[in-house]
């Protein structure tokens, strides 16, 4: 028998949290396991050595932990946690590559970005080799 597996992207905003409980209750129905995937890149700038990489994965880490813990105080199924450095979309697309299924928060910490770049979920449900799920935050997360 194999292992339903769920990726699902984690940013801390409310719609990516909604997506997290959802992906849980999914994965629960299925005995399946979730991948909680969060990208980051080092800020573009121009003084060489100004972000020490080390210590920002250690902090995203952490970020992404907490996160998890606290959306999801005593998990019933597995949930690893991932970080992905590069392009949110492309590191999402790539997770999920051998995934079932994946899940996002209808909006995430974007802003105009995503207005102008166009959206994450939306590259991801264009591109992404597995079904993919938008959930939407529904009342206070």
């Amino acid at each position: 028998m194999t292992i339903h597996r769920i990726v699902v992207g984690v940013d801390g905003s409310a719609h990516g949290n909604a997506a997290l409980r959802w992906a849980v209750a999914e994965s629960q129905v299925h005995h399946g396991e979730i991948f909680a995937v969060f990208a980051w890149q080092i800020p573009l700038i121009g003084i060489p050595g100004a972000f020490d990489r080390a210590q920002m994965e250690g902090l995203y880490q952490d970020f992404i932990e907490e996160t998890v813990a606290r959306v999801v105080p005593a998990p019933p199924i597995p949930i690893t946690t991932l970080l992905a450095e590069g392009d949110v979309s492309a590191s999402l697309i790539e997770a999920a590559r051998d995934a079932d299924m994946l899940v996002l928060g209808s909006r995430g910490r974007g802003g105009f970005a995503g207005l102008k770049l166009g959206s994450v979920s939306q590259e991801c449900a264009q591109y992404a080799t597995c079904p993919v799920v938008i959930v939407k935050q529904l009342g206070d997360v």
